[in-house]
């Protein structure tokens, strides 16, 4: 609580370097969705949004940005139907210097190349909703406290240092997490009925997460190499006992989520070639939490995930193309050791951009499971956009894609952007 007592303290204070008349840009949106869960007890769901957000930057050696956000569930499931959450989205500054960069505050960090399945893009934790309702992973990130300093060599070489100061985790779904469509978290009778007693890291030295990524171009290839110890988003499970003196013997007493720390190293590039983009990119991971087969417990070891993308515009049209390999070194798993997913995501404009139709999807070679997205975007006004779209899931074995294959989704959103 000191550490982010301090970087509010420097975002306040951070006003009376500002000059007096500041050109302020103030932005955002208002929106509005319409779900409906076929598979989940017919669960409708109203989720609403205010995000602001203010841009200042009046001063060549500074920028400060500050974006807040609330967000609003109406729903009728059958447990937490309600909620309510107001929220900082971004909030920090920028420091410009010769050849160094220095950014602090509440922010979200953008690594790899591979777009929505990027290996090495592990700083901020995720909200999991998000990545399917929105397709897009930049919207699923929630912001992390913060400092990065980026010294510069040259024009075509950086290093960016990252320290975050406490851990944050993600969320299958930021709205009410317990009883969302998306918490794919179960655990088999009876121990369902058992209390779920969560671990958050301590917010001491020894949890800080620390990590960097050095970037630079040769010829036509950029590229980067990155490294990055830290927490997992979401928890392993372990179930606990307790010694039972009139039965003589040990009984199951509670489930504990664990969050546990491992270490990234990873690698991108990208070209372009006449009219296609060819991008890379695969990390590296030591010390990563398995759960075990058969059993309420995890082990750790080490897993590789890496792969391929292509994109290109054809006029209105637009193509990526993505493929990733992932294997995993440790025995006695409930994930395959080996996974080859493919994702297609394929968008067409129409009458002078103001239709858009979009289609995505992610396949687990493997396992035959799938999640495939249509959206159908429409500019009813100027800055209003409504959005229809359907979201199904297939599979029927454990791996992650199949572990969603109850929460398709039918949408209708209204977004208002000022």
């Amino acid at each position: 609580m000191k550490i982010l007592r301090i970087i509010l303290l420097v975002l306040f204070f951070s006003f009376a370097l500002l000059p007096c008349e500041p050109a302020y840009s103030i932005s955002g949106y208002i929106e509005t969705n319409a779900i409906y869960f076929p598979h989940k007890e017919d669960i409708f769901e109203s989720r609403n949004r205010l995000l602001i957000e203010e841009k200042e930057d009046s001063k060549d050696w500074i920028t400060l940005y500050l974006s807040g956000r609330i967000d609003g569930l109406l729903s009728n499931r059958e447990e937490e139907k309600h909620d309510i959450l107001a929220k900082i989205d971004d909030a920090y500054l920028n420091f410009y210097f010769p050849r160094v960069e220095v950014k602090i505050g509440y922010s979200k960090v953008f690594w790899g190349k591979l777009d929505q399945l990027a290996p090495t893009d592990i700083v901020n934790p995720l909200d999991i909703s998000k990545l399917f309702l929105e397709a897009e992973r930049k919207e699923a990130k929630l912001a992390v406290p913060l400092l990065m300093v980026s010294p510069y060599f040259g024009k075509q070489s950086r290093l960016d240092l990252i320290l975050v100061p406490f851990f944050e985790e993600g969320t299958y779904d930021e709205l009410n997490e317990k009883s969302s469509p998306f918490n794919i978290v179960q655990f088999p009778p009876p121990l369902e009925k058992l209390p779920v007693e969560e671990e958050l890291p301590s917010k001491n030295l020894k949890n800080m997460e620390y990590g960097g990524r050095f970037s630079s171009t040769f010829r036509e290839i950029d590229w980067s190499v990155y490294y990055f110890r830290g927490f997992c988003d979401l928890p392993m499970y372990k179930l606990n006992y307790r010694f039972n003196p009139i039965l003589n013997r040990f009984i199951p007493d509670k489930i504990k989520a664990e969050y546990l720390k491992n270490n990234m190293f990873g690698y991108d590039f990208e070209l372009v070639k006449g009219k296609w983009g060819i991008r890379g990119e695969g990390a590296f991971f030591t010390d990563q939490g398995f759960q075990k087969k058969g059993i309420l417990d995890y082990t750790r070891g080490n897993s590789f995930i890496g792969g391929f993308g292509i994109d290109r515009s054809f006029g209105d049209n637009y193509l990526n193309l993505s493929a990733l390999y992932r294997k995993i070194f440790v025995d006695d798993i409930e994930e395959r050791k080996e996974e080859i997913t493919l994702l297609v995501n394929i968008e067409r404009k129409f009458s002078y951009e103001t239709r858009v139709i979009k289609l995505f999807s992610i396949y687990n070679t493997m396992s035959n499971s799938i999640f495939l997205k249509g959206t159908l975007s429409v500019n009813l006004l100027e800055n209003l956009w409504v959005d229809l779209s359907i979201g199904i899931f297939e599979g029927k074995e454990k791996d992650t894609l199949a572990k969603f294959k109850d929460s398709d989704f039918f949408y209708i959103k209204c977004k208002y952007n000022f």
